[in-house]
């Protein structure tokens, strides 16, 4: 979500240039759990504040991004700024769990469009609270459920995160197994 994005970038804005410098260097050699690869020092080296911050998102994720950014600013001794950036994160206006339903909905676009076979049950379950009665006769009208699904995401995009949980949660309901593979449980 923009939101963690924000925080990253402040945090590497607040650096200045030779502590910014620092922690791309130290970013480069930091120890990552197993499953997650490096950033190539070609695409660091040259980034500025946006670009990595943009990369420490791409490559890991918003939780484990902004625990890298932690435990490389501890790295560099600014201790402060990690601190902050920790509280940040785990502040009650930004529940993990919405980063996480948002940034699910969002991150498996592309797979849920192609399997998710139950929309009109998914369209039951959010008739009312998040699309009105011409929107599902909209999304209802394509004639295949991966046309129906991609009609339903045009209208992702403007929702708030309560919208998008119920989307998470309707999708739970009807497609349990395939979620669960998507979440890698």
């Amino acid at each position: 979500s923009g939101c963690t994005q924000n925080l990253l970038l402040e945090a590497l804005d607040d650096l200045g240039e030779d502590n910014f410098k620092r922690f791309k260097n130290k970013l480069r050699a930091a120890p990552l759990e197993e499953r997650y690869k490096a950033i190539s020092w070609l695409q660091l080296e040259k980034g500025d504040p946006v670009d990595v911050s943009n990369l420490l998102i791409s490559h890991y994720g918003e939780r484990y991004g902004v625990e890298v950014t932690v435990q490389v600013l501890g790295d560099i001794n600014q201790r402060d700024l990690a601190e902050r950036l920790s509280r940040a994160e785990r502040d009650p206006f930004q529940k993990e769990i919405r980063i996480f339903y948002e940034h699910f909905v969002s991150q498996h676009r592309e797979q849920l469009i192609q399997q998710v076979m139950a929309v009109d049950g998914i369209l039951d379950s959010l008739c009312g609270s998040v699309l009105d009665l011409e929107q599902i006769q909209s999304i209802r009208a394509e004639r295949s459920s991966m046309e129906k699904m991609r009609k339903l995401y045009e209208l992702v995009p403007k929702w708030d995160n309560d919208c998008k949980d119920r989307l998470y949660q309707a999708l739970k309901e009807k497609h349990r197994p395939l979620v669960e593979e998507l979440e890698g449980i």
